[in-house]
């Protein structure tokens, strides 16, 4: 990875720190927007809350967060994002296949009985992802469905440029 990707993927890592140890306090508790359900010929039983958006690099970028609850079932078909995006399972089982080009990893978060470890992402095998697991995707192709009985919430930080979508379904999905 470049110099600039390594500066842009600590910055989207930064602003998760933020999210998760800053607005997790009483004092700044406030109310998160309503989820919109996701109108994409690729989603099912999928919402999202745009937790926030702004411009940075001298506005040619586009850092935004995003809340996605999937309900049981529900999920994406093949997809990809441009841009970079870390994605984090918050609650619930994520099934996660990566189909696109190039190497993904999954960051395991650590457990009472282990350290936090980084393993691949097989092409075209399901892996089930956890509360803490997260991975950083550069617009590789891939599905994502809930495997649990309850909602499961993906906490989405991108890097776009301004006026693109988070999310774009491939073709013939």
């Amino acid at each position: 990875m470049n110099t600039r990707a390594v500066r842009i993927v600590a910055s989207a890592f930064a602003l998760i720190a933020i999210a998760v140890l800053g607005f997790g306090t009483p004092a700044m508790a406030q109310d998160n927007p309503p989820a919109k359900p996701i109108d994409l010929p690729c989603a099912t039983g999928a919402s999202a809350q745009v937790l926030g958006s702004t411009l940075v690099n001298d506005g040619t970028q586009n850092l935004l967060q995003v809340r996605v609850i999937l309900e049981p079932g529900g999920g994406f078909t093949e997809h990809t994002h441009p841009g970079y995006v870390v994605a984090t399972v918050e609650s619930g089982l994520f099934g996660f296949t990566h189909h696109g080009d190039g190497e993904m990893m999954v960051n395991r978060a650590a457990t009472a009985d282990g350290e936090a470890i980084q393993e691949p992402l097989p092409h075209g095998v399901e892996t089930t992802l956890n509360p803490g697991d997260w991975f950083v995707e550069t617009g590789m192709v891939h599905t994502g469905v809930n495997l649990s009985d309850g909602q499961t919430t993906v906490l989405v930080t991108g890097l776009i440029e301004p006026g693109q979508p988070l999310t774009i379904c491939a073709e013939g999905t």
